[in-house]
């Protein structure tokens, strides 16, 4: 993973470019702590907080994606990844209210 003791190192080891794995490595563990706890806080079983929380973030993923500047086609990716990630988690809430 990404560290800043890379900056005391020589060479190549030097070079604060992430690698593809690294990026890859981070965005699995966002995902999967983001899953979790979104399962955990929605546990509780509220359809109305589900749809809430859907609008909300599709909203913040909007205003996110605009003050990154991302292109259309980039900005609309992201939203859906935001909502799929949110429906799934969701999906797994209802498995553990049962």
């Amino acid at each position: 993973m990404l560290t800043t003791s890379r900056d005391c190192k020589r060479d190549s080891a030097r070079n604060a470019i992430p690698s593809l794995g690294e990026i890859e490595g981070r965005m699995a563990v966002l995902e999967v702590v983001a899953q979790a706890a979104l399962t955990h806080a929605l546990a509780e079983g509220d359809d109305s907080v589900d749809k809430s929380l859907i609008a909300e973030i599709r909203e913040a993923m909007h205003d996110k994606c605009g003050e990154m500047k991302l292109d259309r086609t980039d900005a609309r990716a992201a939203v859906f990844y935001a909502e799929e990630l949110i429906c799934a988690a969701i999906q797994a809430s209802h498995i553990v209210r049962q």
